[in-house]
């Protein structure tokens, strides 16, 4: 559990933020996650749903850092507050910067649609459902995929999503992370390396590998890892509020069959004896 519910909110982070950040551009093909285009294969997501801490965190990163623009129109205040186990009064205290919103209240976003279309030409999407939309593999790697691109409008793009318009509003925790190239060793068709006369390894110079310099953000890799694992595993929450007591109900549905099915056949065989 996050310590004594100590969630932050920061007045300054909303202000910039709103007109700031611009989230995920959804098209029509982009069902069940799809490939992670320029990044290669998507990175491996694994919720925890019953992880309270994670959420309550994931939670907190997305108001300070995508409220500003983005909704979650359908999802309640209340229904997050009491799903996340915080109690209501310190999560309207720490999370929600507008005293007018109420607990049965629809989570629509702090922007409005005319404004947003009128600052950036296009209205920042509902995150309610990205996480089905698009994968939770997919929301792990793009939000880890951002790199400088000083020919971008934000100076920034993504290797999962390359032409984003959605700036890197996390730079400031990550780093400003770059696109390098590294020498690799040259795979022979064995499998192994390919070595010249003298054994030496041969390598070739490959583009397109992530790096942020260290010291750069306020966060190290790892520790960043872990924000966006949690801000991830918030999206899927809320993508289905119920999906974990789905799951836990799942398997108390396929224990009761497994106990009928064996009910049923003994009491298959105790009749069957009376036609021998």
């Amino acid at each position: 559990m996050i310590n004594k519910y100590k969630l932050s909110y920061n007045f300054k982070w909303w202000h910039a933020m709103s007109l700031a950040c611009i989230f995920f551009i959804t098209d029509v093909n982009a069902s069940e996650g799809g490939p992670c285009k320029d990044y290669g294969e998507c990175d491996k997501f694994k919720y925890s749903l019953n992880d309270m801490e994670s959420l309550q965190s994931g939670a907190s990163t997305f108001m300070n850092y995508c409220y500003g623009c983005h909704s979650l129109q359908y999802s309640r205040w209340g229904r997050v507050a009491t799903d996340l186990q915080i109690p209501e009064e310190i999560f309207f205290d720490t999370l929600v910067f507008d005293k007018s919103i109420k607990s049965g209240d629809l989570m629509t976003g702090s922007m409005s649609k005319d404004s947003s279309v009128e600052w950036f030409g296009v209205a920042p999407p509902d995150l309610t459902l990205v996480s089905r939309v698009r994968g939770d593999d997919w929301i792990y790697s793009y939000l880890r995929a951002y790199y400088e691109d000083s020919s971008k409008q934000y100076g920034v793009n993504n290797l999962v999503y390359p032409g984003t318009a959605m700036p890197n509003v996390l730079m400031a925790l990550q780093g400003s992370q770059k696109l390098i190239c590294k020498n690799i060793p040259v795979i022979a068709r064995n499998g192994g390396e390919k070595r010249d006369g003298t054994g030496k390894a041969l390598t070739t110079e490959k583009c397109g590998f992530l790096e942020v310099p260290e010291g750069s953000g306020q966060l190290t890799k790892d520790e960043f890892d872990k924000v966006i694992y949690d801000l991830t595993n918030f999206l899927v929450y809320v993508g289905e509020p119920s999906k974990a007591t789905r799951e836990r109900i799942g398997w108390y549905v396929i224990f009761y069959f497994l106990i009928f099915t064996a009910v049923s056949y003994m009491l298959y065989r105790e009749y069957h004896k009376d036609y021998h």
